[in-house]
Order: structure tokens, then C-alpha cells, then sequence
């Protein structure tokens, strides 16, 4: 078993750059705990309203499914190795489709933010096989059996499962997360790839369109679910805990949770969720807890010690996923733990828990109105439906060493979301000064774009940090990161903690240790979150004692193209690259 480092995690680049918060690899030894159980379930279509983004998402009429299933995974169990705490761990699973007809799946939506799966962009002929590759994020809640699952839509076929094992690693007393000034875009793609030690059998694969010939276009469309959207009461398999309800009850707030018992996310937030729902609750709102496991599983779950007073709310059990299809995939994106605020049929709000308590706290008060957040709702909807285009090319590309075609993909997605812009941006600056291995070029429309966003804080300091720490960097301007991180700085007042961490930074790279140190300390002092904070600790400790300098650079790893494919069951040996974003 080959381990992948950080990989598929373009999906938390696109959140840390909306709510501007930072994820990073953790790597910590230990020994072996309890075996990681995880479900990842293939479903067909399922009832839903038509959902048009990229033409894959179900109706709401139920179409009749074949008897038989009609793919076949190679190896039948996924055995993922030794798990590390919150470090992404890939391994390849091989979809053999054993009908008669051509199939295409066209969705891989995860049902929890642990766990992710890409899905073959083409069809898949009779007898032919793909690749998906499985990504699971082991929590830091260690020494427990945990089940995930994976949603892969499949055009008219019946629901299909994997059952993939692992081991978490338990990690090491005082174990903290590296300093945000090793993370860094290209690192999250293809940093830690591993070395072959013996060629892989390659794997018989389907006929598919080149990648050149295929156009690359992106169109912006608005999903079906988004504040002020108006939907029916949902139809559960079994009321766990709870009264039953039918329809909606005019004037009173409905607070869906999307969770599930095993999701190491839900954990970490249900003291939070816990808390909203004894606050809201007393005032009148109704909590629903919406699991897709079987009723059998949850009673289990609530049956332990303690729970029954963690839980002061309604649990539901939706094994067939009408809830999931209608809310979660009707905003183009599925994750969990996740709420939807709905009020007279009217969805007001959704989001992660962490952002729900202004929301409910308006929408129970009567003083919340859905339009304010539409727009930006909208937004973060088509941003996740372009990431998984740039994550598609982002993955050819890395094969072949030609990232012109994502240029392309930038261009076609910058011009259908203009407010991200910047973003986008950002990310071309990242490639063209590292794997695209135009470092000239590179710089001038660097310069070119920090002058068009010279008053947008964000894009700035991507920017610097781009060039301050991306590892495949071809060379450090490091004077022009310093200007950079300098005006990121300005424009926060002195008052962000990434702001204050990046000028540390650029001041170390500069040499100049004294002013590193007391910018890593002010960062410390900025920042609430408690994890980030121990991560900047340790950079404040890297510029206590390490040697002033730039960050070394790295050789670009060899493409995948020129390697061979990878054996089922097994970790590619390239790890194929996410689209590479801004570091932060």
C-alpha cells in the first residue's frame, strides 16, 4: 500500500478562501487504533427536483432501476492501511461496468467533509473499467470504528457499495498541526508523492476523448435550492426520536441538520449544535437531525451513555437520500455537519454550524430576510460546480505536464464568476511561477494583477504567500512578496492574523529575524481559532531557531503520464493534482 499525502483538497482550499480559514496536513505517529470502517454507497437516481448543473443531477420522478447491478469494484473491499490524524490518505478503487450498455456516473457527492472520491469524467463502455480515487481524512477523535459515505450518481442504475478499511493512527502526545508557512498550494496537490518501488500492472481501460479534444467550457447556473427557495416538507423513512411531522407548520422555524453518527466533523461540532438547539429550541424553533444510515444504526447511537442529553432534538433516519438529494445536492455542494434554516416552506439559510447562530437567532426573530445572502449563496454554489471542472483538468494536466488547458479552464470560470476574480487570479500567477514553468511571464502578470487588486486584501496576500512558500516555485522574488504582504497588512489594519503570519514571513525569507518573530507573535495574539494558533506558534517557533532565509524550492515531480497506471486497490503513484489554488 502506497500512502498519497495531501491530496483532493481543492474542496477546502474553495472554503478557506470564502470564510478565509486555513486547513493543513497534520502527520503524527502513533500506534494503531480501532479499525476505520467506512461505507462508501453508490446510488442511482433519486427523486429530486431537476438539478441542471452539468447535466447530472436527478429528477424527481423515480425511474425504474435495472435488476441487476451494473458495476463491479476491483478489489471488491478497499483496504486503506494506517490512517494518520487529519493527514488525506488516497487509494484507487477500479469501477468495472458488467452490463451490456455503455454507463456514465456523473456525480461523487460525500456525505461528510472526512471523506471524498473523484468519479471518470467519460463513459464507461461494457466490459471497460475507470478509476475513482477514495480520500478519506482521518479525525483527530481517534480509537473509534467511524462509516462514511460516498454518493455516485449513476445514470439508471441501482444503488452499488464499497466497503473501505483503515486504521487511524493515534498521534503523539502534543502532537500540533506544521506551520502554515510550510503549507502552501502546490503543496496541498503534490507534495509527499510517493516513489514506485515496482511498476503496477496497468489497468484495462475504456476508450475515452483525449483531453485535448475535449472543449473546456463553463457555464454558470443557478442551483435549485438557495435562499428564498421555496420546498415541501421532507418525506423520512423513520422518526428515530421524535414526533413525527408531516408539512410544515406556518410561522414556526425548522432547523435541519444534516449529520451522521460516525462523522468525526458532527463530533467536534456537537457541543455547538447542542447548545443551538437548547437555545433556539426554548424559543421555539424545531431541530432535526437527518442521517442517511438505517433507523437500526442510529437507535444504536442514541442508546449510548450520555447521548439522549446530547441529542435534546428529533433524529431521522433517510436511507434512500430524498432529503440529501433535494437540500444538500440542490445547492450543488454535500457536506456535513450542515443546516438548513427554513421558515413558512421558505429556505432562509444554509451553511456549517459554526456561521448559524446569527441567522437563526434573525430568522427566529422575525428580523432575517433571505435575499441579503442569495447572491453570495448563488456564488459559492457555482464556485463548487467550477472546482470540480479546474479539478478534472487540474488532474490531465499534472499527466502530461502541459497546463495550458488549465489556463483555459481559468479563463472560461473567471469570466462566469467574476466576483472571484481575484481568486482565479491568483491561481494562474501560482502555475505559471511553478508548474507551468513560466516564471517570467509568471511575475509580470503578478505585477500586473497586484496593481488591478491593490485594495483587495485577500488576493494580496495570496499573492505573497504564493511566492514565499510555494514549493515548486522556479524563484523567490522575495522583495516583491515583501511589498505584497506589507500592503495585505495595511489594508487589514494591522487587526488579520494570515495578514500578520505572511509579513513574518516575508520578513524571515528577508533574513531579518527580529521583525519575523514579532509579526508570528502579533499573529498569535490576532488569532481565535485555537488550532491555527498552535500552528502559528510553530512558525513563530521555526523563526526563533531555524536560519533566515527563503524556503527551499523543490524539483517538479516526474507526470504521471510517465508512470504506470494504478494497480486497483492501490495508491496511484502520482498523486493526480487538485486544481492548484491560493494557499490560503
Amino acid at each position: 500500500m502506497r500512502s498519497v499525502g495531501a491530496t483532493q483538497k481543492w474542496k477546502v482550499v474553495l472554503e478557506a478562501w470564502r470564510d478565509d480559514t486555513l486547513s493543513t496536513m497534520i502527520r503524527r505517529p502513533g500506534p494503531t487504533a480501532r479499525p476505520l470502517l467506512i461505507t462508501v454507497s453508490l446510488l442511482g437516481i433519486a427523486a429530486g427536483a431537476v438539478m441542471v448543473a452539468r447535466g447530472f443531477l436527478p429528477t424527481r420522478t423515480l425511474a425504474p432501476a435495472p435488476a441487476a447491478p451494473v458495476i463491479a469494484f476491483e478489489p471488491a473491499t478497499l483496504e486503506m492501511g494506517e490512517l494518520v490524524a487529519e493527514s488525506p490518505k488516497t487509494v484507487a478503487v477500479t469501477l468495472r461496468n458488467i452490463s451490456a450498455r455503455t454507463i456514465r456516473i456523473t456525480a461523487a457527492i460525500a456525505n461528510c467533509g472526512c471523506t471524498t472520491s473523484t468519479f471518470p469524467p467519460d463513459p464507461i463502455t461494457a466490459g471497460g473499467t475507470a478509476e475513482a480515487l477514495v480520500t478519506v481524512k482521518a479525525p483527530v477523535t481517534q480509537d473509534e470504528s467511524l462509516m462514511k459515505s460516498v454518493t455516485f450518481v449513476v445514470d439508471g442504475a441501482d444503488p452499488v457499495s464499497l466497503t473501505v478499511l483503515g486504521h487511524v493512527m493515534k498521534s503523539a502526545p502534543g502532537a500540533v498541526a506544521p506551520p502554515t508557512t510550510v503549507d502552501s498550494v502546490e503543496e496541498l496537490a503534490l507534495a509527499d508523492r510517493p516513489t514506485v518501488s515496482q511498476p503496477a500492472p496497468p489497468t484495462i481501460a475504456a476508450p475515452v476523448t483525449p483531453p485535448a479534444q475535449r472543449p473546456i467550457t463553463f457555464a454558470r447556473v443557478n442551483p435549485p435550492i438557495q435562499p428564498g427557495a421555496r420546498v415541501s416538507f421532507p418525506a423520512f423513512a423513520a422518526w428515530v426520536k421524535g414526533t413525527p411531522i408531516t408539512s410544515f407548520t406556518p410561522g414556526k422555524v425548522y432547523v435541519f441538520e444534516f449529520f451522521s453518527t460516525s462523522c468525526s466533523h458532527c463530533k467536534e461540532f456537537a457541543e455547538l449544535i447542542t447548545r443551538l438547539a437548547r437555545t433556539y429550541g426554548a424559543q421555539g424553533a424545531e431541530f432535526i437531525a437527518i442521517t442517511d444510515e438505517e433507523a437500526p444504526i442510529v437507535k444504536a447511537w442514541l442508546a449510548l451513555p450520555g447521548k439522549l442529553n446530547e441529542v435534546p432534538y428529533s433524529v431521522v433516519s433517510d436511507p434512500d437520500r430524498s432529503a440529501m438529494i433535494t437540500l444538500q445536492n440542490g445547492t450543488f455542494r454535500n457536506f456535513n455537519p450542515r443546516f438548513f434554516v427554513i421558515k413558512n416552506g421558505i429556505v432562509q439559510w444554509f451553511g456549517h454550524p459554526k456561521e448559524a447562530e446569527e441567522p437563526i437567532a434573525k430568522v427566529v426573530a422575525g428580523t432575517w430576510d433571505p435575499e441579503t445572502v442569495r447572491a453570495a449563496a448563488i456564488t459559492d454554489s457555482t464556485v463548487s460546480r467550477a472546482k470540480d471542472l479546474l479539478d478534472r483538468v487540474a488532474r490531465e494536466c499534472d499527466k502530461t505536464g502541459d497546463w495550458t488547458p488549465m489556463f483555459t479552464a481559468l479563463d472560461a470560470v473567471r469570466a462566469a464568476i467574476p466576483e472571484r476574480a481575484g481568486q482565479y487570479d491568483a491561481q494562474r500567477f501560482v502555475i505559471m511561477i511553478g508548474l507551468g514553468d513560466m516564471p517570467d511571464a509568471g511575475y509580470e502578470f503578478g505585477r500586473r494583477i497586484a496593481k488591478e487588486y491593490a485594495q483587495d486584501m485577500l488576493t494580496t496576500r495570496s499573492l505573497a504567500r504564493a511566492i514565499l512558500n510555494s514549493p515548486y516555485a522556479k524563484r523567490r522574488d522575495v522583495d516583491f512578496a515583501m511589498e505584497l504582504a506589507v500592503t495585505a497588512d495595511t489594508l487589514a489594519k494591522g487587526e488579520d492574523a494570515r495578514a500578520a503570519d505572511t509579513l513574518g514571513l516575508a520578513w524571515f525569507s528577508k533574513g531579518n529575524r527580529e521583525k519575523a518573530i514579532e509579526n508570528a507573535e502579533r499573529a498569535v495574539k490576532l488569532e481565535k481559532d485555537q488550532k491555527t494558533r498552535e500552528q502559528y506558534k510553530q512558525a513563530l517557533q521555526k523563526f526563533r531557531t531555524g536560519t533566515p532565509g527563503p524556503e527551499p524550492t523543490k524539483p517538479r515531480p516526474a507526470t504521471a503520464a510517465a508512470g504506470p497506471t494504478a494497480t486497483p486497490g492501490a495508491t496511484p503513484s502520482a498523486t493526480p493534482a487538485p486544481a492548484p489554488a491560493p494557499p490560503e
